[in-house]
């Protein structure tokens, strides 16, 4: 079987990190649109700040159970507003509450993200940004920079506060099993909206393989020579993917990465760019280090990122469901409705 196969059954089981702005209300909207068309379950998290910062929204009775009591009525009441506030965002996108489960965390978002996800598998997070919460600044680049970092799903920032499917999708290869994965992700996800499906692979003139030195002629032009090699290499990467070529848009360009991946993007037209992290290739370097990042900062499109099958977060996972402790610090708290 190959790992187009594998794709095909498309994401089971999707995180959707809300703080209620018009720009997670979006990746929500996104969402749930890729769930409808692969069976899959959606479950929206709003995090909370630590509690002793929500003291001020409070009632009377709930200020006073936090000031003289155990904090429990407070904790109830702090809850039971992001609840109700995640269930109309959910009426807001035409959805309902059996397509999409709800979860209030406390803490740091990144952190209590990646550890839900860590807990309950989830394979997709989404997640907007420039984002302001009504109690904290919650998705300003820093959360979505971690997630695309550490958390071991793959992760969709969606930019701009007007979602429809995608029409062009363009996916970055360095020949690595994650961009193998990412392009994957992207055929399909391109599939699915009936995109224009655009493969970009970029040399970077700087950090050329050694052997290609070797193999030119006396009087042989470098860039010749590079461009016919990394034109092979692009091919054969194609061709293993085992799928009708007539589907994908190649570009062959030279330059630094992030930046002619965000040129392409621009001159394409492109609402959403994919590509994997961690990646290693040959031709050295296509997505090593932030590159993922930077055109995260640069680019007014979407980005979805894709680990590696053996990625292993930096995070260490929580041990079974959390609940909130009298300082507020907690890792997950169960919807109301479960109590």
């Amino acid at each position: 079987m190959t790992l187009y196969d594998n794709c095909k059954t498309g994401y089971r089981a999707i995180l959707v990190a809300t703080d209620f702005s018009r720009y997670s209300k979006a990746a929500l909207q996104q969402a749930v649109w890729m769930a409808r068309r692969d069976g899959a379950k959606i479950t929206l998290a709003h995090t909370l700040p630590n509690l002793r910062s929500l003291v001020e929204t409070a009632s009377y009775q709930g200020k006073a159970d936090f000031l003289y009591g155990e904090g429990t009525a407070f904790r109830r009441e702090v809850q039971q507003e992001s609840e109700a506030r995640m269930r109309q965002l959910i009426a807001d996108v035409n959805a309902t509450s059996r397509e999409v489960e709800i979860v209030t965390m406390i803490g740091i978002p990144y952190l209590q993200l990646t550890r839900l996800v860590q807990q309950s598998r989830f394979d997709l997070v989404l997640a907007g940004t420039r984002g302001m919460a009504n109690w904290e600044q919650f998705f300003v680049g820093s959360t979505s920079k971690r997630l695309i970092r550490d958390c071991p799903a793959s992760v969709w920032i969606v930019k701009g506060e007007d979602v429809k499917p995608p029409n062009a999708v363009l996916a970055a290869t360095d020949f690595s099993d994650a961009s193998r994965k990412a392009v994957l992700e992207g055929l399909r996800i391109a599939n699915q909206a009936s995109a224009d499906f655009h493969l970009v692979h970029v040399i970077d003139s700087m950090d050329v393989a050694e052997e290609i030195f070797s193999k030119i002629p006396d009087g042989g032009s470098l860039r010749r020579e590079i461009n016919e090699e990394a034109t092979r290499r692009l091919d054969t990467f194609v061709k293993s993917l085992h799928i009708n070529r007539e589907s994908i848009k190649q570009h062959l360009t030279f330059g630094t990465p992030w930046q002619e991946v965000g040129r392409l993007a621009k001159h394409l037209k492109v609402d959403l760019i994919v590509m994997g992290t961690i990646g290693r290739s040959g031709i050295k370097g296509m997505l090593l280090g932030n590159t993922a990042e930077k055109i995260l900062d640069t680019c007014d499109c979407s980005i979805l990122t894709v680990k590696p099958e053996d990625f292993v977060s930096p995070i260490l996972p929580g041990f079974g469901p959390l609940y909130p402790d009298q300082n507020g610090d907690v890792s997950n708290v169960k919807s109301t409705e479960e109590t």
